[in-house]
Protein backbone atom coordinates (compact mmCIF):
# COMPACT_ATOMS: atom_id res chain seq x y z
CA UNK A 1 0.00 0.00 0.00
CA UNK A 2 1.51 3.51 -1.06
CA UNK A 3 2.72 5.70 2.24
CA UNK A 4 0.61 8.51 0.56
CA UNK A 5 -2.51 6.77 0.93
CA UNK A 6 -1.67 6.07 4.33
CA UNK A 7 -0.99 9.50 5.17
CA UNK A 8 -4.05 10.63 3.88
CA UNK A 9 -6.49 8.11 5.46
CA UNK A 10 -4.78 10.04 8.62
CA UNK A 11 -5.53 13.09 7.68
CA UNK A 12 -9.58 12.02 7.01
CA UNK A 13 -10.19 10.58 10.02
CA UNK A 14 -8.74 13.54 11.93
CA UNK A 15 -11.14 15.76 9.65
CA UNK A 16 -13.72 13.32 11.08
CA UNK A 17 -12.79 14.56 14.52
CA UNK A 18 -11.34 11.10 14.92
CA UNK A 19 -8.13 10.09 16.66
CA UNK A 20 -6.10 6.91 14.71
CA UNK A 21 -3.45 4.76 15.74
CA UNK A 22 -0.21 4.37 13.41
CA UNK A 23 1.80 1.01 14.73
CA UNK A 24 5.24 1.30 13.21
CA UNK A 25 8.22 -1.47 13.36
CA UNK A 26 10.95 0.51 15.34
CA UNK A 27 13.31 -2.36 15.81
CA UNK A 28 13.88 -5.91 14.37
CA UNK A 29 16.14 -8.69 15.59
CA UNK A 30 16.55 -11.71 12.90
CA UNK A 31 13.91 -12.90 10.99
CA UNK A 32 10.70 -11.20 10.69
CA UNK A 33 7.65 -10.51 7.94
CA UNK A 34 8.44 -7.02 7.45
CA UNK A 35 11.05 -4.32 7.35
CA UNK A 36 11.58 -1.24 9.79
CA UNK A 37 9.57 0.73 9.59
CA UNK A 38 6.05 -0.91 8.16
CA UNK A 39 3.07 0.86 9.24
CA UNK A 40 -0.68 -0.14 10.35
CA UNK A 41 -3.55 2.22 10.88
CA UNK A 42 -5.78 1.57 13.09
CA UNK A 43 -9.54 3.45 13.53
CA UNK A 44 -11.77 4.72 16.13
CA UNK A 45 -14.33 2.71 14.34
CA UNK A 46 -11.99 -0.44 14.07
CA UNK A 47 -10.73 -0.25 10.20
CA UNK A 48 -7.35 -0.62 9.58
CA UNK A 49 -5.47 0.21 6.78
CA UNK A 50 -1.97 -0.81 5.76
CA UNK A 51 -0.10 -4.10 6.99
CA UNK A 52 2.60 -5.19 9.53
CA UNK A 53 2.75 -8.79 8.10
CA UNK A 54 -0.39 -10.31 8.89
CA UNK A 55 -0.68 -13.47 11.16
CA UNK A 56 -0.71 -13.51 14.91
CA UNK A 57 1.02 -10.28 15.74
CA UNK A 58 -0.71 -7.97 13.62
CA UNK A 59 -3.69 -9.12 15.15
CA UNK A 60 -1.90 -8.34 19.11
CA UNK A 61 -0.78 -5.09 17.26
CA UNK A 62 -4.02 -4.67 16.32
CA UNK A 63 -5.99 -5.12 19.63
CA UNK A 64 -2.99 -2.83 21.20
CA UNK A 65 -3.51 0.22 18.84
CA UNK A 66 -7.21 -0.35 19.91
CA UNK A 67 -6.19 -0.04 23.35
CA UNK A 68 -4.04 2.64 23.26
CA UNK A 69 -6.92 4.55 21.15
CA UNK A 70 -9.19 4.05 24.35
CA UNK A 71 -6.67 5.16 26.88
CA UNK A 72 -5.01 8.03 24.52
CA UNK A 73 -1.50 6.95 25.02
CA UNK A 74 1.39 6.08 23.01
CA UNK A 75 2.97 2.30 23.82
CA UNK A 76 5.99 0.58 22.79
CA UNK A 77 6.10 -3.50 22.29
CA UNK A 78 8.18 -5.78 22.07
CA UNK A 79 7.20 -8.99 20.55
CA UNK A 80 8.78 -12.68 19.60
CA UNK A 81 8.23 -14.19 16.21
CA UNK A 82 9.13 -17.78 17.75
CA UNK A 83 8.27 -20.40 20.42
CA UNK A 84 11.38 -20.61 22.35
CA UNK A 85 13.72 -18.59 23.82
CA UNK A 86 11.14 -15.64 24.01
CA UNK A 87 12.59 -12.57 25.72
CA UNK A 88 10.83 -11.96 29.40
CA UNK A 89 9.78 -8.48 28.14
CA UNK A 90 8.37 -9.73 24.98
CA UNK A 91 4.93 -11.18 24.04
CA UNK A 92 4.80 -14.45 21.92
CA UNK A 93 2.78 -14.81 18.55
CA UNK A 94 3.39 -18.42 18.63
CA UNK A 95 5.25 -17.33 15.07
CA UNK A 96 7.90 -19.21 13.51
CA UNK A 97 9.61 -16.57 11.52
CA UNK A 98 12.43 -16.77 13.92
CA UNK A 99 12.89 -13.01 14.77
CA UNK A 100 12.12 -10.54 17.57
CA UNK A 101 10.29 -6.96 16.98
CA UNK A 102 9.52 -3.88 18.75
CA UNK A 103 6.60 -1.62 17.50
CA UNK A 104 5.62 1.98 18.66
CA UNK A 105 1.87 2.78 18.57
CA UNK A 106 0.94 6.47 18.43
CA UNK A 107 -2.13 7.80 18.96
CA UNK A 108 -2.77 10.87 16.74
CA UNK A 109 -5.45 12.89 18.04
CA UNK A 110 -7.41 15.64 16.46
CA UNK A 111 -6.73 19.18 17.62
CA UNK A 112 -9.22 20.07 20.38
CA UNK A 113 -12.05 22.16 19.40
CA UNK A 114 -13.51 25.19 21.04
CA UNK A 115 -17.30 25.76 20.42
CA UNK A 116 -17.83 29.37 21.24
CA UNK A 117 -21.72 30.64 22.09
CA UNK A 118 -21.43 34.01 21.47
CA UNK A 119 -19.24 36.11 19.47
CA UNK A 120 -19.67 39.28 20.75
CA UNK A 121 -17.09 41.62 23.00
CA UNK A 122 -15.98 38.64 24.95
CA UNK A 123 -16.36 36.01 22.56
CA UNK A 124 -14.17 37.70 20.48
CA UNK A 125 -11.02 37.47 22.19
CA UNK A 126 -11.88 34.07 23.66
CA UNK A 127 -12.11 32.48 20.26
CA UNK A 128 -8.90 34.67 18.94
CA UNK A 129 -6.80 33.26 22.00
CA UNK A 130 -8.30 29.60 21.47
CA UNK A 131 -6.97 30.04 17.79
CA UNK A 132 -3.74 31.17 18.65
CA UNK A 133 -3.38 28.64 21.69
CA UNK A 134 -3.95 25.98 18.92
CA UNK A 135 -8.08 25.16 19.26
CA UNK A 136 -9.89 24.63 16.09
CA UNK A 137 -12.75 26.99 16.51
CA UNK A 138 -16.21 27.10 15.93
CA UNK A 139 -18.47 30.11 16.72
CA UNK A 140 -22.44 30.39 17.30
CA UNK A 141 -24.45 32.98 17.35
CA UNK A 142 -28.04 34.40 16.39
CA UNK A 143 -26.45 38.06 14.84
CA UNK A 144 -25.05 37.80 11.00
CA UNK A 145 -22.69 40.54 12.31
CA UNK A 146 -21.25 38.97 14.95
CA UNK A 147 -20.83 35.71 13.32
CA UNK A 148 -19.05 35.52 9.84
CA UNK A 149 -15.99 34.63 8.64
CA UNK A 150 -14.83 37.88 8.36
CA UNK A 151 -14.76 38.57 11.76
CA UNK A 152 -13.38 34.92 12.45
CA UNK A 153 -11.57 34.17 9.51
CA UNK A 154 -9.14 30.87 11.09
CA UNK A 155 -12.77 29.37 12.87
CA UNK A 156 -13.79 25.79 11.36
CA UNK A 157 -17.51 26.37 11.15
CA UNK A 158 -19.12 29.68 11.73
CA UNK A 159 -23.28 28.96 12.29
CA UNK A 160 -25.99 31.63 12.30
CA UNK A 161 -29.38 31.02 13.73
CA UNK A 162 -31.34 30.14 17.05
CA UNK A 163 -28.56 28.93 19.09
CA UNK A 164 -30.33 25.86 20.69
CA UNK A 165 -30.94 24.98 17.31
CA UNK A 166 -26.93 25.41 15.93
CA UNK A 167 -26.56 23.60 19.05
CA UNK A 168 -28.10 20.54 18.41
CA UNK A 169 -26.49 20.69 14.57
CA UNK A 170 -23.01 19.52 15.86
CA UNK A 171 -21.44 16.17 16.92
CA UNK A 172 -19.73 16.16 20.50
CA UNK A 173 -16.51 14.65 21.53
CA UNK A 174 -14.78 14.14 25.09
CA UNK A 175 -12.11 16.60 24.24
CA UNK A 176 -14.24 18.92 22.90
CA UNK A 177 -14.58 22.24 24.79
CA UNK A 178 -17.82 24.65 25.18
CA UNK A 179 -18.13 28.19 26.40
CA UNK A 180 -20.92 30.46 26.92
CA UNK A 181 -20.61 33.64 26.30
CA UNK A 182 -23.64 35.08 24.82
CA UNK A 183 -24.64 37.31 27.73
CA UNK A 184 -28.32 37.00 27.93
CA UNK A 185 -29.28 34.97 30.58
CA UNK A 186 -32.73 33.43 29.19
CA UNK A 187 -30.58 32.21 26.06
CA UNK A 188 -27.11 31.07 28.30
CA UNK A 189 -29.72 28.80 30.43
CA UNK A 190 -31.02 27.28 26.83
CA UNK A 191 -27.89 26.76 25.45
CA UNK A 192 -26.53 25.32 28.65
CA UNK A 193 -30.03 23.34 28.89
CA UNK A 194 -29.44 21.59 25.21
CA UNK A 195 -25.71 20.69 26.39
CA UNK A 196 -26.96 18.45 29.16
CA UNK A 197 -29.99 17.37 27.09
CA UNK A 198 -27.52 16.24 24.55
CA UNK A 199 -25.19 14.70 27.22
CA UNK A 200 -22.06 16.69 26.08
CA UNK A 201 -19.29 14.74 26.89
CA UNK A 202 -16.74 17.26 27.48
CA UNK A 203 -16.37 20.43 29.54
CA UNK A 204 -19.03 23.70 29.55
CA UNK A 205 -17.57 26.75 30.59
CA UNK A 206 -20.08 29.70 31.16
CA UNK A 207 -19.38 33.35 31.47
CA UNK A 208 -21.49 34.41 34.54
CA UNK A 209 -21.92 35.59 37.85
CA UNK A 210 -22.12 33.42 41.25
CA UNK A 211 -26.24 34.39 41.54
CA UNK A 212 -26.95 33.70 38.03
CA UNK A 213 -24.53 30.63 38.03
CA UNK A 214 -26.86 29.53 40.98
CA UNK A 215 -30.37 30.22 39.57
CA UNK A 216 -29.37 28.37 36.60
CA UNK A 217 -28.15 25.01 38.02
CA UNK A 218 -31.66 25.54 40.49
CA UNK A 219 -33.54 25.75 37.48
CA UNK A 220 -32.10 22.62 35.65
CA UNK A 221 -32.68 20.62 38.97
CA UNK A 222 -35.75 21.78 39.31
CA UNK A 223 -36.70 20.58 35.74
CA UNK A 224 -35.54 17.53 36.95
CA UNK A 225 -32.00 17.33 35.38
CA UNK A 226 -29.53 15.01 36.63
CA UNK A 227 -25.90 17.16 37.63
CA UNK A 228 -24.40 14.52 38.76
CA UNK A 229 -21.91 13.52 35.73
CA UNK A 230 -20.99 17.18 35.30
CA UNK A 231 -19.77 18.15 39.10
CA UNK A 232 -15.93 17.92 37.73
CA UNK A 233 -17.44 19.37 34.34
CA UNK A 234 -19.12 22.22 34.39
CA UNK A 235 -17.19 25.39 35.08
CA UNK A 236 -19.33 28.43 36.44
CA UNK A 237 -18.37 31.03 37.04
CA UNK A 238 -15.85 30.40 33.81
CA UNK A 239 -12.45 31.42 34.25
CA UNK A 240 -9.63 31.94 37.39
CA UNK A 241 -10.09 34.67 39.92
CA UNK A 242 -6.83 36.77 38.62
CA UNK A 243 -9.04 40.31 38.75
CA UNK A 244 -9.90 40.26 35.08
CA UNK A 245 -11.63 43.30 33.78
CA UNK A 246 -11.63 43.79 30.51
CA UNK A 247 -13.21 41.46 27.68
CA UNK A 248 -9.77 40.35 26.85
CA UNK A 249 -8.21 39.89 30.36
CA UNK A 250 -11.54 37.97 31.27
CA UNK A 251 -10.48 35.63 28.03
CA UNK A 252 -7.29 34.77 29.06
CA UNK A 253 -8.68 33.89 32.49
CA UNK A 254 -11.08 31.58 30.71
CA UNK A 255 -8.31 30.00 28.40
CA UNK A 256 -6.22 29.78 31.51
CA UNK A 257 -8.59 27.76 33.31
CA UNK A 258 -9.36 25.53 30.05
CA UNK A 259 -5.34 24.97 29.94
CA UNK A 260 -5.31 24.15 33.40
CA UNK A 261 -8.16 21.43 33.36
CA UNK A 262 -6.58 19.95 30.06
CA UNK A 263 -3.60 19.07 31.14
CA UNK A 264 -5.03 18.09 35.00
CA UNK A 265 -2.93 21.29 36.98
CA UNK A 266 -2.95 21.59 40.93
CA UNK A 267 -5.23 23.55 42.33
CA UNK A 268 -5.47 26.28 43.21
CA UNK A 269 -3.22 27.74 40.40
CA UNK A 270 0.05 28.92 42.10
CA UNK A 271 2.87 31.32 40.92
CA UNK A 272 6.16 28.95 39.50
CA UNK A 273 8.37 31.71 40.71
CA UNK A 274 10.84 31.53 43.33
CA UNK A 275 12.50 34.45 42.61
CA UNK A 276 11.19 36.25 46.45
CA UNK A 277 12.67 33.13 48.14
CA UNK A 278 15.89 33.42 46.62
CA UNK A 279 16.31 37.11 46.65
CA UNK A 280 18.03 37.91 50.48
Amino acid sequence: MRPEFLYNKIVEELSRNKSVAVVTIVSKEGSGPRDLGAQLIVTEDGLKYGTIGGGSLENILYSEALKALKEGKPRLLKLALRRDNIPKDAIPTNQLCGGVVEAFINVIEPSPRLILAGGGNVGKPIADIANIIGFRVIVIDDKQELANPQRYPYAEKVMVGNLEEEVGKLQYVKSDVFVIAYGEVETDYRVLRKLIELKFPGHIWALCSRNRCAWMLKRLQEENFNLSDYKDRLHMPAGLDIGSDTPEEIAVSILAEVICVRKSCSTPVKSMSIASVLIK
